[in-house]
């Protein structure tokens, strides 16, 4: 009996020294943290560009210095991180405040674009450079002008007052300055205004092409400012003369009816009102070389405007032969909305839209044709023929 009161009376003191120096510890560490006094707390007033940032992951957000005493935790660190790996420029990051304290610690005040997120975070312990929870962050990056930008005469593809980054203008590309906006709010008063590009570049976290835009008379400028690329068509006039070995081919949305662009497909040797292709048992058909260079050339017209990936059917093909040298043919086409898919549209004999099927393939790669040419025929794979007809 007394071995076992003694082993007792030993575990209970154990334990007990263990809970004092708990105690002790505890009590150290919230004294240590009341005696932390903020000795400045001032506005950044650096360029902007510069204070644009973005979270290591290495601290959490708080709604005053983490050090302070009561600071209490706003964000994670694993939101903070994932925020910092977001496709979303409305969750870039700008730091606007900064605060030292006595024991020489920077904390900034920031806050996402979309003003979803905002507090204190540690900063290090240097004003001189961004450190701890946060990095210097390039929103945008700018590039170099492809020579159809260069070159080319642009307007307005679509019209309207639709806040999506290819309908109106903006100030800066859209959410890569904090709370810089729309230059114009509605495009339609620009109809017909011709522009030229003069910068260029791509959003860091969604990687799409934006561009500068400038009118060539300075009479209606108002409109001047950033656009995605694909929210610009080229200026063409369908009314200038048409040389006589060309044929021009007009695009229009199937949709709208809207016009889009055109291009002028030439030929050395054409004569002026010849077919540009053949009728053969009163099946009209392009010659390989024919077809496969007015496919390129319609392709990259359409492909800054969003219509990616885009092939000519045979009815399309069929229509453009029946062109004939110094005159124009229309076709409409489809934007692509939906991805690893090709949407067929029916039409009546008229052109008028109907209906259309989504034909998908898991394998497919976008972009890729989902046939082959064999000459001037396109022809679809067995299993690909199969499985259409049973959609």
């Amino acid at each position: 009996m007394k071995i076992h009161i003694k082993e007792s009376a030993v575990i209970s003191m154990a334990a007990l020294g263990f809970f004092a120096a708990v105690g002790i510890s505890q009590s150290t560490t919230v004294s240590a943290k009341s005696r932390v006094k903020v000795t400045s707390n001032v506005k950044l007033r650096t360029d902007a560009s510069s204070r644009n940032v973005t979270f290591t992951g290495k601290a959490a957000l708080f709604n005053k210095a983490s050090s302070l005493k009561s600071a209490k935790k706003k964000t994670t660190t694993v939101t903070l991180k994932d925020l910092a790996r977001s496709n979303k420029s409305s969750q870039n990051v700008r730091a606007y405040r900064v605060a030292r304290t006595n024991q020489g610690k920077v904390y900034y005040k920031v806050v996402t674009f979309d003003g979803k997120y905002r507090g204190w975070i540690y900063g290090g312990k240097s004003r001189s450079k961004f450190a701890g929870g946060l990095k210097t962050y390039q929103t945008f990056k700018q590039g170099t002008l492809t020579n159809d930008m260069a070159n080319g005469t642009f307007q307005f593809a679509n019209l309207g007052t639709a806040n999506d980054n290819q309908t109106v203008t903006y100030k800066q590309p859209a959410w890569t300055q904090y709370k810089v906006g729309r230059q114009v709010t509605d495009s339609r008063s620009y109809a017909n205004v011709n522009y030229k590009i003069d910068r260029a570049g791509t959003r860091t976290r969604e990687g799409d092409q934006w561009v500068h835009i400038y009118v060539i008379n300075n009479g209606n400028s108002g409109a001047d400012g950033w656009i995605l690329y694909s929210g610009l068509k080229s200026a063409t006039n369908n009314n200038s003369p048409i040389a006589d070995n060309a044929v021009r081919i007009n695009l229009v949305d199937s949709a709208t009816g809207a016009s889009l662009t055109s291009v002028d497909y030439t030929k050395s040797g054409a004569t002026k009102g010849a077919t540009l292709g053949t009728n053969t048992n009163g099946v009209w058909q392009l010659a390989s070389t024919d077809s496969s260079a007015i496919q390129s050339q319609i392709a990259t017209a359409l492909n800054r405007l969003g219509y990616t990936g885009f092939t000519l059917t045979q009815g399309q093909m069929a229509a453009i032969a029946q062109g004939t040298f110094g005159a124009s043919v229309t076709i409409s086409v489809v934007k692509p909305t939906i991805n690893k898919a090709v949407r067929i549209v029916l039409t009546d004999p008229s052109g008028n839209v109907i209906n259309y099927v989504d034909y998908t393939n898991n394998k497919a790669v976008n972009g890729q044709t989902l046939g082959t040419l064999d000459g001037s025929t396109w022809k679809l794979a067995a299993t690909d023929a199969s499985l259409f007809r049973l959609n």
